[in-house]
């Protein structure tokens, strides 16, 4: 028999580090996105006009499932939403619920609990879930069974490169890449002092990479780390925390002495997922973005790490390093009653539309930005 254990308070949550931990390292989900550092440092950074959601599913006694759930709300197309999230939506590469059981059994319990409370959320939105934990499989006979109303994707990509038994071969390759650039670089600028140094994880390496991004592209977008006072207090704790346990790997590249890009990488069994890269436009022209990730992924494939994992997004110049992807998937689930449904249609059929006409998508995004909706 299945029970439900409500966390719903950060002081409950503070309590739970060694379940947390032992679950995750049994369960087939385990990442960086989901140990409780990196889920304690969003709720303390993220959540504080949200209400926890966290459900802790035991099976005869035993802790068989976490779902890290939370109940935030935002604005759609300009109209007040309630939505029942991961926590850690929208930073994090890869989230999941934590499950060591039956899957089928597990996820109804949690739809059921979700449903009982229908009348605290408008609808259920759940991102970046792998497909190779099974989770989306067992959600689908779940949302089948159940009858729900649902919208499954769309799919995205997320490339990485195998380092196992391929160690040597992907060393080369990247070797060779990175000293080509290098003769490049330095046959168009003869003279230039480069650099690429791994600097500790400390307060003044997250300055130098901030002061990048500032000069780089990803300035003032949603896709900037530092750009707002709560994503960069989150990550000076990440760096705080990862830096005691050595899951940080931080590479900039410097030229003739001046920060000019950086590759912010995770380390966690025996994988480096790749963070965020970004460069100063001040050099746009030699690529040095280009230069630094080359030699990030030579320097995994000369360590003990099996994988190199570009998390999410599917920019093209991942896919010029590597034909190996996952798929990440993502599920919406709707309630009975008016408004759900016209949020289900909402997304389900006219933004779809819009998106089928590309400048009506484009403004409508900058109109969304600029009034910042979720």
């Amino acid at each position: 028999m299945l029970t439900l254990e409500i966390i719903d308070s950060y002081d409950e949550f503070k309590g739970c580090r060694d379940k947390w931990e032992k679950l995750l390292s049994e369960s087939r989900v385990s990442n960086v996105f989901l140990t409780y550092d990196w889920i304690d440092s969003y709720i303390k950074h993220f959540c504080k006009s949200d209400r926890l959601l966290i459900l802790n599913v035991f099976e005869g006694g035993r802790l068989a499932a976490i779902a890290p759930l939370v109940i935030r709300k935002g604005r759609y197309f300009g109209m007040p939403v309630r939505a029942v999230r991961f926590i850690g939506t929208a930073i994090s590469d890869r989230i999941d619920f934590i499950i060591c059981g039956n899957k089928e059994g597990i996820l109804g319990a949690i739809l059921d609990y979700l449903m009982a409370i229908k009348g605290e959320w408008d609808f259920v939105d759940l991102q970046e879930i792998a497909e190779y934990t099974g989770t989306m499989a067992a959600m689908e006979i779940c949302l089948d069974k159940k009858g729900f109303v649902n919208i499954l994707g769309p799919a995205r990509k997320s490339f990485f490169i195998e380092l196992n038994g391929k160690r040597g071969a992907v060393f080369n390759r990247f070797y060779r890449k990175f000293n080509a650039k290098l003769r490049k670089l330095r046959n168009k600028q003869p003279g230039i002092e480069i650099d690429v140094e791994r600097p500790a994880a400390d307060a003044d390496a997250l300055s130098v990479i901030a002061d990048i991004e500032r000069h780089s592209w990803k300035r003032g977008r949603c896709g900037a780390l530092f750009s707002e006072k709560n994503h960069m207090n989150f990550h000076k704790e990440i760096f705080e925390k990862f830096s005691k346990s050595n899951q940080l790997d931080i590479s900039i590249l410097n030229l003739n002495k001046t920060p000019a890009a950086y590759v912010y990488n995770y380390l966690y069994e025996g994988r480096s997922y790749n963070y965020s890269i970004a460069y100063d436009e001040a050099y746009s022209d030699v690529s040095p973005g280009t230069i630094l990730m080359f030699c990030a992924i030579r320097d995994s494939a000369s360590s003990d790490a099996v994988e190199f994992d570009f998390a999410r997004g599917e920019g093209s110049w991942k896919i010029r390093l590597t034909d190996s992807f996952r798929t990440h998937n993502r599920v919406r689930i709707f309630k009975t009653g008016a408004y759900s449904r016209f949020l289900y249609i909402l997304q389900s059929k006219i933004i779809p539309c819009m998106k089928a006409h590309a400048w009506i998508y484009r403004i409508w995004m900058k109109i969304k930005g600029a009034l910042r909706w979720n």
